[in-house]
This record gives structure tokens, C-alpha cells and sequence, in this order.
């Protein structure tokens, strides 16, 4: 089903998000910073109750049932997100967390401290176990039946024909190395990812987690893809941050290959999108990314990728 226009969903939520905080005045809609999928919009009752409407972006498909399935899940293990209040196929009217992204702390003590603890509650959130591997559907069900399907899932994807012919040869390597590296990964159970864990998907307040949000990306599987994805998407500084809490000071040292795979599938995803938004300077850190990828897999595995987005 595809999503009503722009300002039907817009008015739907709104009327919507009212009648959630027994309300019956209109109230004013401010945009928020877009994301890659939604369009946000901050709204306050007139009660004072801060609320967050949410839309799909035109041609993206609304992923609200997901979210709300997640939130459930994650509340009742103590993590802070936003409760959703109501969703259909157009528009979503979730609770507002305070705080500010992670991406956006300032520079210091307080930033990499408050990375460490968001590794802790990542490994808190990955105590949810779930049903299958991949996007998950509004049951906490994922698409794959195993960690090897989802990572060789990759593989059978077209090539971008507007990749130059050396990127995709790169992108054809990658295909066979993640068929291969399919085979060796240890049969492990699916647990709840974000799926898009980034630090602009953190909000903090000082060294304080206020609040884990955009889950609609919510996925089942082996948790070092939630670490992959983050660690290839921000400076190294934070993803040791992030790392220490999140392993509590050890050294995972059977973790690097499955690791390196995960972080190898997911540049090799995020490439095939960037193409598609014909963004040239991020096909060409993921094109970096995945060459660095595949020499640490021909020897010198790493726990940090060697290339990463934030320096």
C-alpha cells in the first residue's frame, strides 16, 4: 500500500497525535532535521506534552509497525525510546526524548564517556532475542533463517551499472569474499539490532543515554552488525568509546573475523546506495572501506576498521 501525500499524512498525524493527549485544539507542526526515510516533525499538545510525528519520504516505505514493536520491547528492558502512541501505513505519533545526538556532543570527556555507556546499553538491547535474520516485520520476525543466508544475501544483488568498472570489479570481489566468508561464520541466534546504529540515533545529555530513536530499521542477528555499522559511520575515537563499554574492557578476539565480515556486508550495501543517490564522495569512502575490508581478510585482522567516516 503506498503512503498518502505530504499533507493528508501530515494532517492525519496531527489529528491523530491530539486525540492521543486528549486534546481537541490544533497545534503548529515544526520540522525536524530529515532523516534518510522520514520526515520528522516536533509537536507539543496543548497540555505541554512534546510529541514526535513522523512521515515516510516520498517513494520510502513507512516501517512505523516495525518501530513499534521494537519500542515495546526496549521499554520493557529499561532502555529510553520513544513510546509509540499510534502508526498506520502513512504516519506514525511517537513520545519525544530529550537530549541531543551524540554526533553533535561536544568534543571531550563527556562525548567519549557518554560512548562507552552507549555501548553498554547496546549490549543490554541485544539481550532481546528475536525470530530470523534481517529487517524485522511488526512480530519481531527477520527475513533469513541464519546469519549465513543474511550475510550471502548481499551477494546476489545487482551491481550499479553507474559504478566506474574498477568499483565494480571491487564490488564483484566482495560478492564472492562474502559467499566464502558466509560458509565459516559460527551458527549464532538472532537478537534484536537497531539496524541503523549510529551516533546520530543516540541522544545524550551530558554522560547520560536519553534516548535510543529511529527504530524502524530494527533488524535480528548476530550483534557485532550493529557494531560493524556504527564503527564504519564515525571516528575511531568513539567506536573504541562505544567498544570498551560494550565489551567491558575486553578483547574479543574471536570476534574480528565474523566482524570484519559484518562490517565488509554492510559497506557493500551502503556503496550499492550511495550509488543510487549518486553521492560521490561517500561511494568513495565505502569503496576505501570495502578495500581496506578485504585486505584485512587476506591477513591482519583488525578490531577498528582502518578507514572510518569520522577522520
Amino acid at each position: 500500500m503506498t503512503a498518502p501525500d505530504l499533507p493528508t499524512a501530515l494532517s492525519q498525524a496531527r489529528a491523530r497525535a491530539l486525540a492521543a493527549v486528549n486534546a481537541s485544539s490544533p497545534a503548529d507542526l515544526r520540522p525536524l532535521p530529515p532523516g534518510a526515510d522520514n520526515l520528522p516533525f516536533a509537536f507539543t499538545a496543548p497540555d505541554g506534552t512534546k510529541l514526535v510525528v513522523k512521515v515516510p519520504r516520498p517513494g520510502r516505505i513507512a516501517r512505523y509497525a516495525t518501530a513499534a514493536w521494537a519500542s515495546t520491547q526496549l521499554h520493557t528492558m529499561g532502555v529510553p525510546v520513544p513510546r509509540v502512541l499510534w502508526y498506520d501505513h502513512g504516519s506514525c505519533v511517537e513520545t519525544w526524548c530529550p537530549g541531543g545526538p551524540l554526533d553533535r556532543a561536544p568534543d571531550g570527556g563527556d562525548a567519549v564517556a557518554a560512548a562507552e555507556r552507549v555501548g553498554a546499553t547496546l549490549r543490554r538491547i541485544h539481550q532481546i532475542t528475536v525470530s530470523g535474520f534481517g529487517r524485522l516485520d511488526a512480530s519481531g520476525c527477520g527475513q533469513h533463517s541464519s546469519i549465513r543466508s543474511w550475510l550471502g544475501a548481499a551477494s546476489t544483488a545487482a551491481i550499479p551499472a553507474t559504478l566506474p568498472s574498477d568499483t565494480a570489479d571491487l564490488l564483484a570481489r566482495s560478492y564472492r569474499t562474502l559467499r566464502w566468508g558466509a560458509r565459516l561464520l559460527p551458527a549464532t541466534p538472532p537478537r534484536l539490532l537497531h539496524g541503523d546504529w549510529a551516533a546520530r540515533h543516540v541522544l545524550t545529555d551530558g554522560q547520560s543515554i536519553t534516548g535510543v530513536i529511529d527504530l524502524e530499521s530494527a533488524r535480528g542477528g548476530d550483534p557485532l552488525a550493529d557494531l560493524a555499522g556504527f564503527s564504519l559511520q564515525e571516528s575511531a575515537e568513539l567506536t573504541r568509546a562505544l567498544f570498551a563499554g560494550y565489551f567491558d574492557g575486553k578483547q574479543p578476539v574471536k570476534a574480528l573475523m565474523p566482524l570484519a565480515l559484518c562490517r565488509l556486508r554492510i559497506a557493500v550495501s551502503l556503496l550499492r546506495y550511495h550509488a543510487a543517490c549518486q553521492d560521490t564522495a561517500l561511494i568513495g569512502l565505502r569503496t576505501a572501506q570495502i578495500e581496506a575490508e578485504l585486505d584485512g581478510l587476506s591477513g591482519g585482522l583488525t578490531l577498528i576498521p582502518r578507514i572510518t567516516q569520522g577522520n
